[in-house]
């Protein structure tokens, strides 16, 4: 599978080389998922436990990869906290992890360095979005804007990012357990369940108008 590119360090940090990159080797795993809420077209993976994580991007990307996204999660209700990383593998890239708090929705920029609650990563940040952001009796689902997470790290700890010509092994990671403070966005939580390693073909996750639209859901109000 393909890892988003790093520098070598980090991959051997990580215990893996540094992947060739060919375009559409594989059969992906997300497929293309358009949202009735926010008009958004996203790639959309479901995971074994019924979480489903989107992504949505630009439909032109810079030279230096650095650029907005939208990430959607929804999760069953009785799911404790729904982790994604952006680098494919859990640790020294951008997080969003998202639970349940009563009537609202929780998302959390985070960083991993090992098998311990991650602490806030400040580096990235989540505008959540209200019209794409919701609860009920069996479901909760979060979209926000993240600014921060298609490129991250530095010489010291390895350079990352996401390039949308290539198909790109994203990751997530979930926890039945309910996070220790959840009115806390800095809460800490147990180690998961679960994980996976899913490839996604962002080429179909782009939007025209991408800054204009998003710009528009965000000044409809951030949900809180």
């Amino acid at each position: 599978m393909h890892l988003p590119r790093v520098a070598m360090s980090l991959a051997s940090l990580l215990g893996a080389s540094k992947p060739a990159l060919t375009p559409r080797q594989f059969e992906p795993d997300s497929s293309v998922y358009v949202d009735a809420d926010t008009g958004l077209t996203f790639a959309s993976y479901t995971s074994d436990r019924s979480i489903i994580f989107r992504v949505a991007i630009p439909d032109v990307i810079p030279a230096d990869l650095i650029y907005d996204t939208v990430l959607q999660i929804v999760a069953p209700i009785d799911v404790g906290w729904a982790g994604f990383a952006w680098g494919g593998h859990m640790t020294y890239n951008p997080l969003g992890i998202a639970w349940a708090n009563d009537k609202e929705v929780v998302l959390s920029p985070r960083i991993a360095y090992g098998y311990y609650s991650p602490p806030a990563y400040t580096d990235s940040h989540y505008t959540v979005l209200k019209k794409g952001t919701h609860i009920n009796a069996t479901h909760f689902q979060v979209t926000a804007k993240c600014t921060g997470c298609s490129s991250w790290g530095d010489e010291s700890t390895g350079i990352g990012n996401i390039d949308p010509e290539y198909q790109t092994t994203l990751a997530y990671a979930y926890g039945n357990t309910k996070v220790d403070t959840p009115a806390d966005v800095q809460s800490t939580f147990g180690i998961h369940d679960s994980l996976g390693h899913p490839i996604y073909d962002l080429a179909v996750a782009k939007n025209a108008d991408f800054a204009k639209k998003v710009a528009a859901l965000a000044a409809a109000g951030e949900a809180t």
